[in-house]
Formats: structure tokens, C-alpha cells, sequence
């Protein structure tokens, strides 16, 4: 392993990650994957196989970084769509068996990458350009929040605390450098990296924070009159 810290302990934190994941509906019928989750329009099966296809994008982009040769992570919006759609139905032990599957193929990618590739740049669909070292955070933010978006029973609250400071560094980072708000964490040290100097404080345990922050939660928790969070991807 190569990756620079503290990119190596955020990947050995993803098989733990996967297999919450995958722990989650294990004990669940094949046809769970019909039922809705969280996540209007989607059911389990949609949310499931999203994160299946997640790992192969994220797969593209280190092979980008390795080469240097563009290879984006989704061919097109609608190709996404297309293939989110098409393995929704498919059975549950299929779906985790195709989750297992992308999610080991991305770690042996981040073990094979060169040092001087993690801080190679690449493209998300946003448009946004980011250093290598951010498909790691990229992929502990769908395992943690797709487990969520699931509506099986896990929680905010049941993300590792330290996993939570980290995603709400990655979610807020992205935020345009105006908003005037910004987030300090009762129950970690976390707080927002260089808040405007007039911006509003909001404070709360980092589960509220980052359900707000990601656009699961309308911010109640965190007192009255809160404004909706910035988009993150």
C-alpha cells in the first residue's frame, strides 16, 4: 500500500464498511428488493445496485489516474440510470454477491496504484476535477449513507463517529465559499473548515449534522429556521 495518510486508514476502513453493508440485508428475502427504500423513486434493489456500479466507476477513475488516460466514470447520466435500473430486480444474494464482487475489484486498484497517482486529478459527472485521494472518501460516503438510504434500521448514529467527522469534512468542503453557515459537532471534535466570518453556527451531534449536510434530514434537530444544506456530489 501506498496511498499517503490518511487516504491508507480510510481504505482499511472499507471492508468493514462493505460488510455493515452487506450485514444489513443479510438476513432480508430476495424479494426485499421490491420493497422502497428511502430514497424516492428507489427501491432497495435500485439502492443496492448503485452501489454495485459505484465501485466499477470508481474503478475507472483509478485507472485514470494510473494511466492518465481519461476514462470517466459513467459513460453517460442516462447510461447510469440505465444500469442502476436494469440490476435493480435481480435477487438479493445476487445483488450481494455483486457488491462483494466491485467492492473487492476497487481495493485491489487502490493497493495497485503508484504513489504519484494519488494525487493525480480526475472528473466527476459534476463536472467537479479532484485529486485521486478522494475516491476513497467518495466510496466510504456511499457505502455509509446508501446503508442509511436503505431504511432497514441503520442510522446516522451507527456510523463509526470518526467515519461521520470524516464525511462531514468531505460533504462541507464542497460547499460554495459564501453560505453562511457553518457546523461545529457536540460529540467529536469536528468542526467546519474556515466558516465565513458572519455565518451562522449550528451545532448538534455529528449524526444530525451530517444527516442535514446530505439532504436526509430538514436540519430540525439543529434548531429553528435552518436553511437547506448546499448540494455535495
Amino acid at each position: 500500500m501506498v496511498a499517503p495518510e490518511p487516504t491508507s486508514r480510510l481504505i482499511a476502513e472499507l471492508p468493514s464498511a462493505g460488510r455493515r453493508l452487506l450485514d444489513t440485508v443479510s438476513q432480508l428475502p430476495d424479494d426485499a428488493v421490491l420493497r422502497p427504500s428511502l430514497l424516492p423513486g428507489w427501491t432497495i434493489g435500485h439502492v443496492l445496485s448503485h452501489v454495485a456500479r459505484n465501485a466499477d466507476a470508481l474503478v475507472n477513475l483509478c485507472d485514470w489516474a494510473r494511466t492518465g488516460v481519461r476514462k470517466p466514470m459513467y459513460v453517460s447520466a442516462e447510461a447510469r440510470e440505465s444500469d442502476i435500473a436494469e440490476g435493480a430486480a435481480r435477487p438479493l444474494r445476487e445483488q450481494a454477491l455483486d457488491i462483494a464482487d466491485t467492492q473487492a475489484r476497487l481495493l485491489e486498484r487502490f493497493e495497485d496504484l503508484p504513489a504519484d497517482a494519488w494525487s493525480a486529478e480526475v472528473a466527476w459527472p459534476s463536472g467537479a476535477v479532484r485529486a485521486a485521494t478522494q475516491v476513497v472518501t467518495a466510496r466510504l460516503c456511499e457505502l455509509e449513507v446508501h446503508q442509511v438510504d436503505l431504511g432497514l434500521g441503520y442510522t446516522f448514529d451507527d456510523v463509526p463517529v470518526e467515519c461521520r467527522d470524516v464525511l462531514l469534512t468531505y460533504t462541507t468542503s464542497r460547499w460554495p465559499s459564501g453560505f453562511p453557515v457553518a457546523l461545529r459537532s457536540t460529540d467529536s471534535p469536528w468542526v467546519s473548515p474556515e466558516p465565513p466570518a458572519d455565518a451562522r453556527i449550528l451545532s448538534g451531534g455529528s449524526a444530525a449534522l451530517l444527516s442535514w449536510v446530505l439532504g436526509r434530514s430538514d436540519g430540525s434537530e439543529l434548531g429553528g429556521d435552518v436553511p437547506q444544506a448546499p448540494p455535495w456530489g
